[in-house]
């Protein structure tokens, strides 16, 4: 193939006999890159492969190892703890035995009341038999009034008296214990410690329906052993509870539950306070799912928030049970464990909390059917053999590093070489394709480069004077652009405000024509009959609506006036007070405005044209009174402030709607809310463009939402003249 003067292009057979071409430079650069660059790279990425193969074939042994251990040494904690527990609620079970034996045998025996029990007893006027006081070693009596009490009642509360001393042994004899009771089954409660049971329960209370009375009865507790309720809200306001209950029979006949209260907060004291490793700790779940025990790590990874506030007056009318959240069944995340704690399997599970991956050990309290969960972080557990891996990953990533930068150092030197070579060939080219792109780019105008070689000189000559070409006409294009794109521009502006007028006109005129038309055919239709009243009534609305299209088009013509230059703005000095008073008399109409002119206003003297402020100040205040209701104040306050004067004008109607609040000074723009009010849109454009010739500003605030702030406050501020008012008239 040819080639060119001064320039070496290397042909190299392609595909079907074609020939591709490369530049030297980069052909000496690839040369050596396959030849001596690739295969060291290969050489050594297939060292370090074998290095990060080695290190995660024994990370994983390490984390094989590890897991091993930790579940076996959670488990072992888990069942541990669990059989802590379970020892330690054995011994209330025993006291809740003992104690139903003793309430039985006191039910069957007679019982004559000491003159001070009798005495600390009342029956009050909605059937409730309580005790009204009570000492440290007495305990509380609450009748209900479910059922009538009648002398057979009453007899049972002194048969139960003597058991006040067994149930202050029984409190003594465990610190768990937080109170003893007995209920029976007509809605009758003994309990050990005495509080004031009046203030605390509920009349007419069915105290039969309560977990910790029908979770003992004949359906929940064939066997008539002591059962464990799960944790609920204590009515007697002891917080969160757990019971140890046992029924009482006589024969088949279930006479009453009693019961020990043990605090949540005592059984699982323990529990939260282990200090367990890898960051782990322990939650006790109850039979049905429910999480009673949950540090605050637990609370954290779970969302949730250990309740601690308690509504007794709620508790007393229903049982309280924690929300369904506090349900390990309820929680699809923690379904591994939920499914090993309803089959009673113990073992180690794999969970997600919070996103991060956990090992729980779970272990069975026997009496109560509680579930011990010991919790660990597999981050925490797998820690130091995650350090070790991600040392070793690190060593590996610098090896890599090193060898990249060696390498590319290396070719960077190979690929100088091939540059230094080939740069007397290939440079002369790579300027003029440089200035090809320049001038691509959009950089039209430069010099053409000189190399010694003639058709290369030509050639950048050619190129030069095409880009000078291509300027000059992308110049006028863009000039073309501009202006079309500001005529479009202005185009559009007009045509919007057309189509506004356009539809302000037709919106306005529609209803004073239509009563003019239809005052029209009535004085047409019924002249004959028309009374003399009728038919002034009739020329009233006919003047009326033809005032109102009058007013339409005075608006508009006085705006048309404006734009086209026939207002001459004429500044003199001017008293402000009087300008404001005078704005508002020709504006307000029938309606009330309140004007507040402070002693500085009325002092004060602006420099402006008098006739044009005016206007502006009255199409504010007018605009103010038409869009306000009936009734509704609209206030006027002239103040000073630094070098100029502020008028304030409020209202309290609907308001704007804050997306059009930056289009009401438009002309022609009417609001969303404005339909039903007349008007041409040109009030508050047109006193933007007085005030704005008197070097004055507009300020609009509104609020469109229903209440006491709704309504708008439209500000309007004028330049001081240097002469007072009183000046004013010493000069006059």
């Amino acid at each position: 193939m040819p080639i060119d003067s001064g320039v070496q292009v290397l042909a190299i057979p392609f595909k079907s006999g074609q020939i591709k071409q490369v530049p030297l430079a980069r052909w000496l650069g690839a040369s050596y890159l396959r030849t001596a660059v690739i295969p060291l790279c290969l050489i050594e990425l297939g060292f370090l492969a074998s290095y990060w193969a080695t290190g995660n074939f024994t990370y994983e042994r390490n984390v094989e190892t590890v897991s091993r251990l930790s579940e076996n040494y959670l488990a072992d904690i888990s069942a541990r703890e669990a059989a802590n527990i379970e020892a330690t609620l054995s011994s209330v079970e025993g006291l809740s035995k003992v104690f139903a034996a003793e309430t039985g045998e006191a039910l069957k025996q007679p019982a004559t009341p000491s003159p001070a029990e009798q005495a600390r007893h009342r029956l009050a006027k909605d059937g409730v038999f309580y005790t009204t006081r009570g000492g440290v070693n007495e305990s509380a009596s609450f009748y209900s009034g479910y059922r009538p009490v009648g002398p057979e009642q009453i007899d049972k509360v002194w048969r139960t008296a003597r058991l006040d001393h067994t149930m202050r042994h029984l409190k003594a004899a465990s610190p768990l214990v937080q109170q003893v009771y007995v209920n029976t089954w007509d809605s009758y409660n003994r309990i050990y410690p005495y509080f004031d049971v009046r203030k605390q329960y509920a009349p007419g209370m069915n105290i039969p329906s309560y977990n910790f009375y029908y979770e003992a009865d004949a359906q929940h507790n064939p066997r008539r052993n002591v059962v464990w309720t799960d944790a609920y809200v204590d009515p007697a306001g002891s917080g969160w509870m757990v019971s140890a209950i046992a029924p009482v029979y006589a024969g088949n006949k279930l006479e009453a539950v009693v019961g020990m209260d043990l605090t949540v907060d005592t059984v699982i004291g323990r529990i939260l306070s282990l200090n367990l490793p890898w960051q782990g700790y322990a939650m006790l779940i109850g039979r049905d799912g429910t999480i009673l025990a949950l540090p605050p790590a637990g609370e954290k990874d779970l969302g949730l928030a250990e309740l601690k506030d308690h509504h007794y007056e709620k508790a007393i009318h229903s049982d309280t049970f924690k929300p369904e959240q506090f349900n390990i069944a309820k929680q699809p995340r923690l379904k591994p464990l939920a499914d090993a704690v309803a089959k009673g399997r113990q073992g180690v599970n794999r969970i997600s909390f919070g996103g991060r991956e956990m090992l729980a050990a779970n272990a069975k309290v026997v009496g109560p059917g509680w579930t011990l969960v010991v919790v660990a972080p597999a981050s925490a557990i797998f820690a130091d053999a995650n350090t070790l891996y991600d040392q070793l990953i690190k060593v590996g990533f610098i090896m890599l590093v090193i060898l990249l930068l060696f390498y590319a150092a290396f070719f960077v030197f190979l690929l100088a070489r091939a540059r230094e070579m080939s740069a007397r060939v290939a440079q002369p080219l790579l300027a003029v394709e440089n200035v090809m792109n320049r001038i691509g780019e959009g950089d039209y105008d430069h010099e053409a480069p000189r190399f010694g070689v003639t058709e290369i000189d030509s050639l950048a000559d050619r190129l030069v004077e095409m880009g000078h070409s291509l300027g000059s006409a992308h110049r006028k294009i863009v000039e073309q652009e501009d202006k079309m794109r500001s005529a479009l521009d202005g185009e559009r502006r007009v045509t919007t405000g057309q189509r506004r007028f356009i539809n302000i006109l037709s919106h306005e005129f529609r209803t004073p024509l239509t009563v003019i038309d239809s005052s029209g055919q009535i004085l047409k239709r019924r002249a004959a009959r028309l009374t003399e009243e009728t038919v002034i009534e009739r020329s009233d609305m006919i003047r009326r609506a033809a005032a109102r299209i009058g007013e339409v088009m005075e608006s508009a013509m006085q705006l048309v006036r404006m734009e086209d230059g026939e207002t001459v703005c004429k500044p003199v000095s001017v008293a402000f007070g009087p300008l404001v008073r005078q704005a508002v008399a020709s504006a307000q109409g029938s309606r009330t405005v309140d004007v507040d002119v402070t002693q500085d206003a009325e002092r004060a003297a602006i420099f402006a044209d008098r006739t044009l402020v005016h206007t502006a100040l009255a199409a504010i205040i007018e605009n103010a009174c038409r869009y306000s209701p009936d009734g509704s104040p609209v206030t006027v306050r002239a103040t000073v402030e630094g070098d100029r004067c502020s008028v304030t004008v409020s209202d309290k109607g609907s308001g704007i709607p804050a997306d059009e609040l930056p289009l009401v000074c438009e002309r022609f723009f009417r609001g969303s809310n404005s339909t039903a009010v007349p008007g041409a849109g040109t009030g508050l454009y047109l006193a933007t463009t007085l005030l704005d010739a008197n070097g004055g500003l507009l300020d609009i605030a509104s609020t469109n939402e229903a209440g006491p702030d709704a309504g708008t406050t439209v500000t309007a501020s004028l330049p001081l003249a240097r002469a007072t008012v009183t000046e004013l008239w010493e000069a006059a």
